[in-house]
């Protein structure tokens, strides 16, 4: 093979599989027929066009409708995939929920009255309940600047503690004296987990990987004490990585598609057009929800958590619905496509079956 039609072929592998297939040869033909007498490599500017134009190809939908609906289902796939990303973090971590019960009893010298923990210790679980029901305090304006203590874990709730000012002081000066690094003693929040009274002192307290929260409640007449394990490391980067796997991924396969569909008949075009309406509603409608549901609340004084960051997978498991109708709008309209290619395929077959019998006759 003479050194410029190999050039020319390697500069062919910019375009898709399909593509080549189908016009390459003519491609190839027309550009040694153009070539210069004596030419042994293509121009730069037969190089660039070549890649732009295949890469365009493989990286750009053929209309208007397929970037659209190939930038709605990818950024859609990629903010759900961020929490997959971001749960892959917590998986590898693993924080432990603290052992609080004899730690806490203790400190205040008696026995709670009851305990108040989330459902279950499922992170994704646990990320719904705490976006949907605002599982979580102001910590940041009660005095912790260190990392974000992870929404889980357990609260303790004493009610009807005599002399709640001096235990809670006591419970302070303990902590401190046994190695704790101990914030400033400070007014509470508005966020509560005893009733949902406002705290009337509270202090956040560190060591080893756990985070205590102590507070008076109900007029200094209760303390609540919670634990929670300090956020995994690299869980932004997960999400981040997640986005970013998603959005390549998803957009190249929407691509694939989208070129695809623009090669089936008009009435088949129109019929996955009416069958993907539906689930481009669904994958803006939940993108959206995912994206403002993950934006800190007031009181959590615009911190994300980890819990932030899974949300938009916990959701998808909490409400299948979106991804429910965008699966079997995308696993419909893969199978019109992979109809109609099999019919163009039957048809050259067919006529050629019909012109042998019209030539035996």
């Amino acid at each position: 093979m003479p050194d410029l039609e190999r050039s020319y072929r390697r500069l062919l592998w910019a375009y898709p599989g399909f593509y080549r297939r189908e016009r390459g040869p003519e491609i190839l033909t027309t550009l040694l027929d153009a070539a210069e007498p004596g030419q042994v490599r293509p121009s730069r500017g037969e190089a660039v066009h070549l890649l732009v134009n295949g890469l365009r190809y493989r990286f750009v939908p053929p209309t208007w409708i397929g970037r659209l609906a190939a930038g709605l289902v990818a950024i859609w796939a990629a903010v759900v995939l961020s929490g997959a990303g971001a749960l892959a973090v917590w998986g590898l971590t693993n924080p432990e929920d603290p052992d609080l019960a004899a730690f806490s009893d203790d400190l205040v010298g008696r026995p709670a009255s009851f305990v108040y923990e989330l459902p279950d210790d499922n992170p994704l679980n646990m990320a719904y309940a705490y976006r949907t029901y605002g599982e979580f305090q102001d910590f940041a304006e009660e005095g912790w600047d260190g990392g974000p203590p992870a929404p889980m874990g357990q609260s303790r709730v004493y009610e009807q503690v005599a002399e709640t000012p001096t235990v809670l002081a006591d419970a302070y000066q303990h902590l401190t004296s046994a190695g704790w690094r101990t914030g400033a003693r400070s007014p509470g929040g508005v966020h509560s987990r005893a009733g949902g009274n406002s705290p009337n002192e509270v202090f956040w307290a560190y060591r080893d990987g756990v985070l205590l929260r102590v507070s008076e409640y109900d007029n200094q007449t209760g303390m609540t004490i919670s634990a929670y394990p300090i956020e995994p490391r690299g869980v932004l980067a997960g999400a981040v990585a997640g986005f970013v796997t998603g959005l390549i991924v998803v957009w190249q396969g929407m691509t694939w598609t989208a070129h695809r569909v623009a090669r089936t008949p008009r009435p088949i075009r129109w019929l996955i057009l009416l069958l993907g309406l539906p689930a481009l509603i669904a994958c803006g409608v939940n993108t959206l929800d995912n994206v403002l549901s993950m934006i800190p609340d007031p009181g959590s004084a615009n911190v994300l958590f980890a819990a932030d960051y899974m949300y938009p997978l916990a959701n998808q498991i909490a409400n299948p619905l979106a991804a429910g109708v965008i699966a079997l709008a995308l696993t419909g309209s893969l199978g019109l496509v992979a109809g109609a290619a099999r019919m163009s395929r039957l048809r050259p077959a067919n006529a050629a079956a019909s012109t042998g019998g019209v030539a035996e006759r």
